[in-house]
This record gives structure tokens, C-alpha cells and sequence, in this order.
């Protein structure tokens, strides 16, 4: 499993456009008060990795830049009261919260990382038994092509997210993007593995 946060990275990250932890590595390309874009470092199994980060008061967004393409996460969203107590940053400084959120982030990364590496078919399966059920309440629905911004989007990322948790005990940050993640890891999957996935688990919905 990844290493454990230690509060290790400089308090003083405005002066800085390099943070350093013992989780990750962050290069930041561009700065606002309200906004930081950058690079993210960290290493899983003696394997580097890299994801661009995007970062504002309000949100994290993490997107792989690794080979496993389709894989991208976001942390989750603060409203109203809770947001002026854990901003996850301020005037241009990433605060503690925000730290703690990359790492979370990183680590719903390498859950879904490690799914993709080890139980290619398990995507599959949780994304199809939630698509059967869903596809209850209107026979129209396309097999990993349900859109994003439709009713139906939200149904979807539960039932995905319930099953993760009781499959595979992964809790994600935000089961609200896992739709638009397995969509996107089941339209980029390498073909010739893909050709490896057991049809019988698609068999019924396609044909």
C-alpha cells in the first residue's frame, strides 16, 4: 500500500514552486490567488508516476499522465460553511487540507491502478451489474457511453461506488466522478487485452 502521510512539506509553500513530502513530489507550473496548475510526482511498487494537478479553494483535480490512459479523479467539493474552515487553499497557499486531499487522491489513483493491473475484469463487471440495473429505468442507455451531465450520471457513480467498497473495500474520494473514470478506462483499455476480458460479461448487453 502507499506510504502514509507525514507532515512533512513546507509551511511556507508560496515561496516555493517545488513542495516536497514523503508522499509526492509537486512542481507548481502557474499560480493565482485562487488557482494552482502543476505536475505531481509520486512512486508506487519502484514504479515513478506523474498526474497533472489543478487546484483551486473549492476543488483538487488529479489527471495520470501514465499509460493506463482514462484514469482521472477528483477530490471531493466543499460548500457553504464548511468551505471557509478547509479551504484547500488561500491567497495562493495550499493548506494542510489540500495536502491531505492530494494524498487521498494519489491513493484513489493507485486503487484504480492496481485494479487495471491485477483484476482488469472486475471493471468491467462492477460497470456492467451496475449498467443492468440502471438500464431498468430506460432500456436507451449505451454500455459505457451513459452522459455525464444526464439524470442518470449520479445513479450510476453510487452503484459503481457501492460495489468498489464491497468487491474490492476501495472507498474513493468522490464516487460522483467514477462514472466518467470507467467509462473512460473501458474506452481506453488496449485492445488486445481487452480481447482477453471474459465475453460473457458483455455478451448479454452488447448482442
Amino acid at each position: 500500500m502507499f506510504v502514509q502521510h507525514h507532515n512533512t512539506a513546507s509551511t511556507s509553500l508560496s515561496n516555493s514552486f517545488t513542495i516536497k513530502s514523503e508522499d509526492f513530489e509537486l512542481n507548481i507550473l502557474a499560480k493565482s490567488l485562487t488557482k494552482i496548475t502543476g505536475i505531481v510526482h509520486f512512486q508506487y511498487l519502484n514504479q515513478n508516476f506523474s498526474a497533472n494537478i489543478y487546484i483551486t479553494p473549492a476543488t483538487i483535480q488529479l489527471k495520470g499522465q501514465q499509460a493506463f490512459e482514462g484514469i482521472h479523479s477528483s477530490a471531493p467539493v466543499i460548500f457553504d460553511s464548511a468551505l471557509v474552515q478547509k479551504n484547500y487553499m488561500s491567497n495562493g497557499i495550499i493548506s494542510q487540507t489540500g495536502i491531505q486531499n492530494i494524498i487521498w487522491l494519489i491513493l484513489d489513483f493507485i486503487h484504480l491502478y492496481n485494479l487495471i493491473r491485477l483484476k482488469p475484469n472486475s471493471i468491467f463487471e462492477i460497470y456492467r451489474e451496475s449498467f443492468v440495473q440502471l438500464k431498468l429505468l430506460d432500456a436507451g442507455l449505451l454500455f459505457g457511453k451513459i452522459d455525464l451531465e444526464s439524470p442518470f450520471a449520479n445513479q450510476m457513480s453510487q452503484l459503481i461506488s457501492q460495489k468498489l467498497k464491497r468487491k474490492h473495500t476501495y472507498q474513493i474520494s468522490n464516487s460522483a466522478y467514477l462514472l466518467g473514470t470507467f467509462q473512460n478506462i473501458i474506452a481506453n483499455y488496449p485492445l488486445q487485452l481487452k480481447k482477453q476480458i471474459k465475453t460473457n460479461l458483455l455478451e448479454p448487453i452488447l448482442n
